[in-house]
């Protein structure tokens, strides 16, 4: 009787979040996988096709494989400045260096800022026209009169790699800087007492100390690089190109603005994928053996 009022407990508290979440995740997550094998405009029955989608997005003229390495630009190029720069910015506050408290609120105050919002920044900044900063910049100090277009098309993800730096650094500076204040000090204390430069106290404990953090921002930095939509989708205008596209972009263009559903829920589909496996990848290359201390 008591076993049996015990579960009847732990269900009434796992019940209804379980039903909340197969409401709103598990049930459209099935519907995508099965909507991903037809041809449906949202309007109509959805008619069959079988793997008719997939197969479409390895032609010559689809934008799905423009788009992957568009995804992949925009995973590994800003996250190599993002994690260098976090890793040196938090090792720097962990060790009090002057200023460290403003540090920290500055350079997390870009995370409570909407990406919309920081897509329009950043448009300002690499406006061609006079209230553009950079341009200014190039007219005043290199006398370089002719605005250059940084958000072009051609140019737009390369535009887009300081942005992504600027924003998301602070919060990886966050995530490193708490796993580092949990170190303990007297580890630091015998390292000098064997005569550790600053460099090897860095490398050979800070960094083994804290991995399992460190792995855990690679993988966000992958799963949103593989995600990114929000400041291409507002610098183009809502209209994405080939040279531009992303993956949620991609699928966004095909759901709701060509009406091609099966399409779009294919790409859904594929990009959970690539998110899964990628995940999986980057943490099989960064095990090691965790450090307890």
């Amino acid at each position: 009787m008591k076993q049996r009022n015990q579960t009847m407990f732990i269900l009434s508290f796992l019940g209804p979040p379980f039903l909340i979440y197969a409401l709103f995740v598990l049930v459209p997550t099935v519907n995508a996988f099965r909507y991903s094998l037809t041809k449906w405009d949202g309007l109509s029955a959805p008619a069959f096709v079988g793997l008719h989608n997939f197969a479409t997005f390895v032609s010559s003229r689809s934008d799905f494989i423009p788009a992957i390495k568009h995804n992949l630009f925009l995973t590994f190029v800003p996250g190599v400045f993002i994690l260098t720069l976090a890793l040196t910015f938090a090792n720097l506050i962990h060790h009090k260096v002057k200023g460290a408290r403003l540090f920290r609120v500055a350079f997390f105050f870009p995370n409570i800022i909407s990406a919309v919002a920081v897509a329009l920044l950043w448009l300002l900044i690499y406006s061609p026209t006079k209230v553009g900063m950079l341009n200014h910049f190039r007219s005043a100090f290199l006398h370089q009169n002719q605005p250059v277009a940084f958000t072009q098309s051609s140019t737009l993800l390369w535009a887009l790699v300081p942005m992504i730096v600027w924003t998301a650094t602070g919060f990886y500076m966050v995530l490193f800087l708490a796993a580092m204040e949990n170190i303990p000090e007297s580890y630091y204390e015998a390292a000098r007492l064997d005569g550790a430069s600053p460099w090897n106290l860095f490398w050979s404990v800070t960094i083994p100390l804290m991995w399992e953090v460190l792995t855990t921002g690679v993988v966000f930095l992958v799963i949103g690089g593989l995600k990114f939509f929000d400041a291409i989708w507002i610098m183009e205008n809502g209209r994405p190109k080939t040279p531009t596209h992303t993956l949620s972009t991609l699928m966004y263009q095909k759901v709701f603005e060509q009406y091609e559903i099966g399409q779009g829920t294919s790409i859904a589909v594929l990009l959970f994928i690539l998110v899964l496996i990628a995940t999986l990848i980057s943490q099989r290359l960064m095990r090691r053996e965790a450090l307890e201390y």
